[in-house]
């Protein structure tokens, strides 16, 4: 599967598959032809923060999956477009009899965006319906990827949007609860 996408050749590595490797979670074949296509490549911080949750979360519960509220825009149109990635992936992984992706979860995306925006932590917690805890779980993470996208998009716009969101995303609670990590 790696070979027909591009990310091996005669058991080599190749440039692609070097930032594929700069990636690390359980979506990271979704990230790195996210990354490829370009998909990530116009968003604001926090519109890439809204689709970059997409890669982390799941929700707990199958009645989670309610239609999730999403930020409009340019973001939205990227989320459709990363299920649609997805999609094809899944695709190609049941054409090799591999099962190993899970579809994205776009239920943490406002709270992304929201925080990302500098909203303060009870607007978002009322807004999502989150508990505290499970909010700061799901933005470590969130920070995790976001940190690798930038290592990963070397030297390119995206590595300073990726930053900015990083750092947008870094702090109140979030931060506070990363000290002691």
């Amino acid at each position: 599967m790696l070979t027909s996408l591009g990310y091996l050749e005669n058991d080599k590595v190749t440039p692609t598959g070097e930032r594929l490797m700069r990636i690390y979670t359980d979506m990271d074949l979704v990230a790195a032809e996210c990354l490829r296509n370009g998909l990530w490549d116009d968003l604001s911080p926090s519109g890439l923060a809204a689709a970059l949750s997409a890669l982390v979360f799941e929700a707990r519960r199958p009645d989670d999956a309610h239609a999730p509220r999403l930020p409009g825009g340019a973001v939205k149109q990227v989320l459709a477009d990363t299920v649609s990635v997805w999609a094809d992936l899944d695709a190609l992984e049941r054409e090799h009899k591999l099962d190993f992706l899970r579809e994205p979860d776009l239920g943490f995306a406002w709270a992304a965006f929201r925080w990302a925006e500098g909203a303060a932590l009870d607007e978002v917690l009322q807004e999502t319906d989150l508990a505290a805890g499970d909010f700061v779980r799901w933005v470590k993470q969130l920070l995790d990827l976001t940190d690798q996208v930038a290592d990963a998009a070397r030297d390119s716009e995206l590595r300073t949007t990726a930053r900015a969101a990083s750092q947008a995303l870094r702090r109140g609670v979030v931060a506070y609860s990363s000290v002691s990590d």
